[in-house]
């Protein structure tokens, strides 16, 4: 190529200007990218820190929601709604609850009146020298409430109440005491990065956890010592980009808070420990750019020789056949192997790859609508098992409490509206609990299983029952007043009395016992289904084994027994 023709060539001038450029730019870029990488990684750093203290702000909730769980189901244990001294200490004392808590941990019961009835502590203890609960009117039957972090036994701890009884009237409070030592056993020594640290505090920022015990353990330690001030305003989940001086050495930190317990997480990491990463990710940043940039130059002239002139003649080529020389014989260069060649052979063969092209993709596009048909119709099959899943009890296969819901929802909008009465049928096991205690839940599961097989055999096809939960199921009989549904109960009744369960050899006696009551649109359907159960628990109290009619809804004050 001559030397006038290259100098007026566009690609010959612009690659010179991209070399001079992408010297300038490679030498800026270093500059700035060096200068901008320090808060680049702090703000890496901070959010890596953020989302790990975040996550371990759950963990720590999760396991406080998990221990609340757990004094729920106390409180609905027989022995504990019992509220008999004799019955309620001994279960509290007994291996499989204290086993339940750690050490410095109590759980008291209070009857309606506030009065202790009993604790689960043992001989020699002085319940003296235990925090005693006092907030009784701020329990309530929804959920459990808990009081502020006090310090105890050199534990940080927090009180957590619950109501004992039915939803409506509640007849005692049982009240377990959280040790902090839970979280301490996991948590105390956690580090963030390399020699970071954790510290738990109240909401007036008092220390419940540190690495050094004594900082937790005495209550008198505050997050201030650490040059950290509580915000104003807590919410759920809050970072505090903040750099604060202890002991002659900086941290970052970051910050999350629990609203539920009232407890705040810090951690914090050394800035010298961010700064030494920084330090080496600042010299291989650049080591590479002075290898880069030398490289680059060198790669681009050596490109614009073996490129630009084996390009320009193929330019030249091309507006050859341009001007109308179709005749003109292929383009010699295609036999190089490489980017100049590949474009010259594609240029010979543009119109049969362009049809060969769209062939392949009408092909693959009804490829792809198969495709798509197919796994539509395999997740609507999946969605429909999952429906089903969803709605059944996996035991007893019988339909669970939200299924029975909505059914329920439907046949009282259909009695509004068509004035037809129907009838609930609450079924309790009796004495079930001994059962699996004597003969291990396995002989429990298939009694559950033999009951609702029975129950469902007896209903009419329009009937519907499901499984309440525990022992218990629920019948809804359609159409039905309210004496035939006592028909009804007494016929479940002696069906399962008659009942010959036997269990590796062994007759396994069971007996239920059922409340019967009439839906009223006045009350709804809550109130209605509490009705059949009042019934149920009075037939409990008065012997099992009976059905029990709950006359309150027709403005009676006495109960029948059947």
């Amino acid at each position: 190529m001559k030397i006038k023709v290259l100098l007026h060539s566009l690609i010959f001038r612009s690659l010179i200007l991209l070399v001079l450029f992408i010297c300038l730019l490679l030498c800026g870029i270093s500059l700035y990218f060096i200068n901008t990488q320090k808060k680049s990684l702090g703000d890496s750093v901070f959010k890596r820190n953020y989302e790990e203290i975040v996550r371990l702000e759950e963990s720590i909730g999760l396991k406080m929601d998990q221990f609340s769980s757990l004094l729920s189901l106390l409180a609905k244990t027989s022995s504990i709604i019992a509220l008999d001294p004799t019955e309620s200490s001994g279960f509290l004392k007994s291996f499989d609850v204290t086993s339940l808590f750690v050490s410095g941990e109590s759980v008291f019961l209070y009857d309606r009146n506030q009065k202790l009835i009993c604790d689960n502590s043992m001989l020699g203890t002085n319940l003296k020298d235990k925090k005693q609960f006092t907030d009784f009117d701020k329990v309530t039957p929804i959920r459990a409430y808990t009081t502020p972090w006090f310090w105890e036994n050199d534990s940080p701890q927090k009180m957590f109440a619950y109501a004992v009884g039915s939803k409506a009237t509640a007849s005692g409070t049982i009240v377990a005491s959280f040790s902090f030592r839970r979280i301490w056993q996991t948590y105390a020594n956690y580090t963030i990065g390399e020699k970071g640290f954790l510290i738990a505090t109240d909401l007036n920022g008092k220390i419940l956890m540190h690495p050094d015990l004594q900082l937790a353990t005495s209550g008198k330690h505050h997050i201030s010592e650490f040059g950290i001030s509580m915000p104003q305003k807590l919410s759920e989940k809050q970072a505090l980009p903040l750099v604060i001086q202890n002991k002659n050495k900086q941290y970052l930190v970051t910050y999350a808070y629990n609203s539920n317990y009232q407890f705040a997480l810090f951690s914090l990491q050394p800035i010298a420990e961010i700064e030494s990463t920084l330090s080496t990710f600042r010299s291989g940043i650049l080591l590479v750019f002075a290898i880069i940039l030398p490289t680059t130059i060198l790669i681009i002239i050596l490109l614009f020789f073996h490129f630009a002139t084996p390009l320009y003649r193929l330019i030249s080529y091309i507006n050859h056949v341009g001007e109308g020389h179709f005749n003109a014989k292929p383009f010699p260069i295609t036999k190089r192997k490489d980017e100049v060649g590949s474009l010259a052979t594609a240029f010979n063969k543009m119109l049969l790859l362009i049809q060969d092209q769209m062939k392949q993709l009408n092909d693959h596009q009804k490829y792809l609508e198969e495709q798509v048909q197919k796994r539509t119709l395999e997740l609507e099959n999946a969605k429909n098992q999952l429906e089903i899943l969803s709605r059944t009890d996996e035991l007893t296969k019988l339909p669970n409490r939200r299924d029975l819901m909505e059914k329920i929802q439907h046949e009282s909008h259909r009695a509004n509206r068509m004035h037809r009465n129907f009838c609930f049928i609450f079924i309790d096991i009796d004495k079930f609990k001994s059962i699996n205690d004597t003969y291990g839940h396995h002989c429990g599961d298939v009694v559950l299983q033999t009951v609702a097989n029975t129950i469902r055999q007896l209903l009419r096809k329009y009937d519907f029952v499901a499984r309440w939960g525990g022992e218990e199921f629920l019948a809804v009989l359609p159409e039905t007043e309210i004496a035939g549904a006592i028909v009804v109960a007494e016929r479940f009744r002696k069906s399962i009395e008659n009942l010959q369960i036997d269990y590796k050899g062994t007759p396994i006696p069971v007996t239920i016992t059922l409340g019967v009551s009439q839906y009223d649109s006045e009350l709804g359907v809550d109130k209605s289904i509490q009705l059949a159960d009042q019934a149920l628990y009075d037939g409990k109290m008065n012997g099992r084994n009976q059905v029990v009619i709950n006359k309150k809804q027709n403005n009676k004050s006495d109960e029948t027994t059947i």
